[in-house]
Formats: C-alpha cells, structure tokens, sequence
C-alpha cells in the first residue's frame, strides 16, 4: 500500500463535503447536545440507519406560513389559543408568550439517542466460566447515549431535530409532550447542514408546528426557545429574548451553518428544538451555543428558510438531491493535499485515482486545502467532470473525473 509523507503534528484527515477546522484560542464552540458527530462525509454513513420513506402528498404536506392568520384549529393540528392581548400585523396573529408556549409547545418532544453495547463479562476461575455483569445470557444491552429536542413537522409524525443529536444511533426514541414514548424511524440525515428527519406511528392526534420564513427575521424580534434542556426532566422549558443577529456564518465540527444568534437561553438538550417568532412560527432549529467563561446570552439556530429544501429531500428521498460527489478522502499534510482513500463504485475509482496520489490542481485550479478542492467541486452538478492534475511516483499526470450523485 502505497504511503504519503506526513507528520504527526500537521497531518489532518478532512473527509469530503468538509472544511479545514481553524480553531481559535480560549473560545469554542459546542453543539449542545450529549451525542456529538464527528464530521465524515464519504459514500456512506457509519454507525446510523436509514429508512427511505415515500411521501404523503396530503397527510406529510409541511405546513409553511402564509399571510393569512396562523390560529388553533387549522389543518395543522395547532393548539386553540386565546386571541387576548394579541393584535394582528401583515395579516398574521401577533401572540404573546403564554400564546406562543401554548401553541408551539405540544408541538417540540424529546430525542433520545440509544446504541446497542455489549455487557462486560468476568471469567469465574472455580467454576471455569464466564459470567455476564447484569445479564447472565450475554445479549447486548440498549442503552442512552444522548438526549436532545425536535419539531414535528406533520401531523403524520414526520419530525425535525439536528443531526448530530441522533449521530450514531441504533435506536431513537421520541417523546411526546404528553409523556408518550415512541419508537422513531430515521428517514433521512444531512451531516453538511446537521438537520435529520425522523418519523413516527401514532394513531393519537399530534400537533404540527408552522415552519416560518427565517429570511424575513429582524434584529430586535421576539425570540422564543422551547426545547429539554439538560435532558427529560426540564422538558418542554420554554425561554425568551431578542434575535441579536441574523445570517451570523461560522464553523463548527468543519461545518459551516448560516445562524440566527439569540439571546434566549438555550442549554445541552436544546439541540433540535424549535425557535419561534412573534406569531408561533418556528424559524429556526435550535443547534449552536458559544460558550466562554463570562460570556452568556450567545446561543444559535439554524434558519430554517435555509433548510427547507434539505427537510423536503430528506422526506421524499432519504437523501439530499443534486451534490455532486467525487469519490475520495484527502489528507492535508505540510507537504501537500493527498487521496488519503478511494470509494468503490464512484468516478473516482472508474478514473483510476489511488490513495497516495498528490493533488495539485483540480480543473486547472491549484489546490492546497480540501476547502479549495470543495469549493471548486460544489460549483459542478452530477454528471459533470473535473481533471485532477496529479503526482504518481513523480509523474504528472492528469485524471478526468465524472461526478456522481452524493447519496449519504
């Protein structure tokens, strides 16, 4: 196997679909919930199911917001609310906060991450067996790695949450704010833009939030997070503030996110749980906190707007439609950018790259970082190519890559 210099104090393994980690002195950032993701996006996804649903075209239909007023009663199972003290502006019910918890909140439940592990066992030298800690016969035990909050979408069960709160899962379980506990389905789950949906089997009516328009959000409006923080036992917590700043872009696990930044307080467990606007829509998917000792006030959702078309693919094909994948890992190293890995079956391997090959141009562009050669390849479709420049045993040569489509 052919092997590429490196050193172990610069080497960095970025994976496809990923960019450079910079990290930045006494400041972090932390998704907030107990099951974190490490950020790997290649032809697969280790560790996490996928269950391919077909939609609905009535019963799974999103309900987005519209001018007209959004009030209890409607198509989507919204709770009735009291119209005292609400006003009406741009056609829609201006609600309070007590309105908004009311609304909302039968809508947000609880994730629960689980994985199967296997019991510790001892070996008992009188007896001349192995024995099991807890479970005599050996099986593997279910047991919680994580907790975090999600949306239902639909009142046919189909449910929002990040995806890193489910990352690694062999079970999820979902519960209701009823206190009903369910077994979820993984429908779909985009690393690149941590969204996941999942979906559930209920016979009881659910109620379905209204997703609103992120991209209409100002500086100043009322926000207003619900979600379990620190886990089941402050489910539902329902907290208020301002948005502090709209479109905030940063990077975190090598993902880069466009945020809404809030000073609501969002805490571990508010992960994929809904923040909401002045008229009960959510606008965005709770996810980020900035956490530095002194600092409070700074927490992040995803803009909702932004992901519409994620939530919509994931619910109709399990899968994110139309990115363009080309089929390798890369390594970054101080003397170049090097395919760390091929994937079978991809343009990649038909076009013959190897790991250890150095790249140093893709499409006559140089490349030096594997943010350069995303850059280039997120500007092409399925379907298209790209001419990696390579350097084989001092040879360089050119590969022609044909990109398919990424199906994670």
């Amino acid at each position: 196997m052919k092997k590429y210099p490196y050193t172990e104090t610069t080497d960095l393994v970025v994976y496809e679909n990923h960019e450079k980690k910079h990290k930045k002195p006494r400041i972090w950032l932390a998704c907030i919930s107990s099951a974190l993701a490490a950020s790997i996006f290649t032809g697969g996804i280790v560790g996490s199911g996928m269950y391919v649903m077909n939609k609905n075209s009535q019963a799974d239909h999103v309900n987005w917001s519209t001018s007209s007023t959004q009030q209890g009663g409607s198509d989507n199972g919204a709770a009735q609310i009291s119209n005292t003290a609400s006003t009406m502006e741009n056609g829609k019910q201006v609600l309070t906060v007590p309105e908004i918890a009311q609304k909302v909140g039968p809508s947000v439940v609880g994730v629960i991450n689980k994985t199967k592990v296997q019991p510790k066992r001892y070996y008992d030298p009188f007896s001349g067996r192995y024995y099991y800690y807890g479970n005599q016969d050996g099986e593997d035990q279910v047991v919680e790695q994580g907790t975090g909050s999600g949306v239902i979408i639909t009142t046919s069960g189909y449910i929002v949450t990040n995806q890193h709160v489910i990352d690694g899962a062999t079970e999820i379980s979902v519960i209701l704010n009823t206190g009903d506990e369910y077994t979820a389905q993984l429908v779909g789950q985009d690393e690149k833009t941590d969204i996941a949906v999942l979906k559930i089997d209920t016979d009881k009516e659910i109620t379905a939030a209204t997703l609103g328009d992120s991209s209409a959000v100002e500086v100043g409006e009322l926000a207003v997070a619900i979600g379990n923080p620190l886990g089941m036992e402050f489910m539902g917590t329902v907290t208020q503030g301002i948005i502090s700043a709209v479109n905030r872009t940063m990077t975190v696990d090598n993902r880069t996110y466009n945020l809404l930044q809030t000073d609501a307080a969002i805490n571990s467990g508010n992960s994929g749980g809904a923040l909401i606007n002045k008229y009960g829509e959510v606008i965005g998917i709770n996810s980020v906190k900035l956490m530095q000792t002194g600092v409070e006030g700074l927490g992040f959702a995803i803009a909702i707007s932004e992901v519409k078309p994620i939530i919509d693919d994931l619910m109709s094909t399990g899968y994110v439609t139309g990115r363009p994948l080309v089929g390798i890992n890369v390594a970054e190293t101080q003397y170049g950018l090097f395919v760390a890995s091929v994937v079978d079956g991809t343009g990649a391997a038909e076009a013959g790259l190897r790991e250890g090959d150095m790249i140093s141009k893709v499409d006559g562009q140089a490349v030096k970082t594997s943010e350069e050669l995303n850059t280039i390849r997120d500007s092409k479709k399925p379907g298209d190519t790209l001419t990696f420049t390579i350097m084989r045993d001092g040879e360089l040569m050119d590969v022609t890559v044909k990109l398919t489509e990424s199906k994670n």
